[in-house]
């Protein structure tokens, strides 16, 4: 059972979800995103995935990922260092080369290959500047940020940040166009205009997608004047990828095709915590100047959005129609996003969790 110390849940609040709900169990199948590709260098790295202790580290010049603790005597295999393109273990110096395996005891050196002893590995890969984690066979690829790597593009890594709350629940806050009018009055939204229309959404591969233009949002500030635009209602179309479970891709391009960028990964660290991994893009106003100004927009429409999130419970909804299931109120129309990503959110538990 996840350790629930240093979330800063009233355990009042966690009633009834002592026990992991099917979706979460499900979401071994999945990649992940577990740190920046950035912050693993040439020390072993602790991290946490669904309530899992998970040990990075880059060996032989990839990136491999295995169960923190040392079956020896069950000390944190991230607090070692690498030695010979093996982790090795601070307390009695094991070491566990790529594949798990124990390759040196050196209190007894003729006993390594006798004792056969291991950790357990799970699946690693690197894409779009971040360290990606699957504790089982993942179901899909990797999610992409194409504009990484494009030179049109200035590309700002943001801080990766915590809120009590699921992965889903994370994902969902970003495609709910229903809170912009009240949530972001005057950032990306407006309460003279809450009406939502429907928006058409389809399914490629492992990921969601849909389109939404013709929404009026206020043009103002800095970043208008950026844009070169005089509007005094701004119109873009926004173009959403969201790569199953908890990735989104958000492209939005402006009336004079100028293209601002977000790319969001949501990692459920355990049943209480999802921590945000995120880029943001843009190819107007590309002076490193203007930084702060949009990392400062981004916060403002964090600090925003936290509150409500983390008030939603429960953590998990629910994706199915079981018995005692906290029932959630959609709006036809203008909830479409909502009822298709759960729909698909019911189909991964459900196959998750078959016999």
């Amino acid at each position: 059972m996840t350790d629930l110390s240093n979330t800063g849940i009233p355990l009042h609040d966690l009633r009834g979800q002592a026990e992991a709900p099917p979706l979460y169990r499900a979401l071994r199948k999945y990649w992940h995103p577990v740190a920046y590709a950035a912050e693993l260098l040439d020390k072993p790295l602790g991290v946490t995935l669904l309530g899992e202790p998970v040990v990075l580290a880059r060996l032989n010049g990839e990136v491999r990922a295995m169960n923190r603790r040392c079956p020896h005597k069950g000390t944190d295999l991230a607090l070692g260092q690498i030695v010979d393109g093996a982790i090795e273990c601070p307390y009695h110096g094991w070491r566990f080369a790529g594949d798990g395996a124990c390759v040196r005891i050196p209190a007894r050196e003729e006993l390594t290959g006798a004792m056969k002893v291991s950790t357990s590995c799970f699946r690693a890969t690197e894409q779009a500047g971040i360290i990606w984690v699957a504790l089982e066979e993942p179901v899909y690829p990797c999610p992409l940020f194409p504009e990484l790597n494009d030179p049109a593009f200035r590309v700002l890594q943001g801080d990766a940040y915590d809120w009590r709350t699921s992965a889903p629940r994370r994902l969902e806050n970003f495609v709910d166009f229903c809170h912009f009018a009240y949530v972001h009055d005057g950032t990306i939204g407006s309460r003279a205009n809450p009406r939502v229309e429907p928006v058409k959404v389809w399914r490629e591969g492992g990921v969601l997608r849909f389109d939404r233009s013709g929404v009026k949002e206020p043009g103002v500030g800095l970043k208008k004047q950026l844009l070169g635009l005089t509007e005094e209602w701004i119109e873009p179309t926004n173009a959403y990828h969201v790569t199953m479970p908890a990735t989104v891709h958000l492209k939005r391009t402006f009336p004079n095709g100028k293209r601002y960028v977000l790319f969001m990964a949501a990692c459920p660290v355990d049943e209480f915590t999802t921590r945000s991994f995120w880029w943001q893009a843009r190819d107007f106003g590309v002076e490193p100047v203007y930084d702060q100004f949009f990392m400062d927009f981004e916060a403002e429409v964090l600090a925003q959005d936290k509150p409500i999130i983390e008030s939603q419970r429960p953590l998990w909804f629910h994706v199915s129609n079981a018995p005692g299931a906290e029932r959630e109120i959609p709006v036809r129309g203008a909830d479409a996003v909502t009822i298709e990503y759960r729909r698909w959110l019911a189909e991964i538990a459900a196959a998750g969790n078959a016999p």
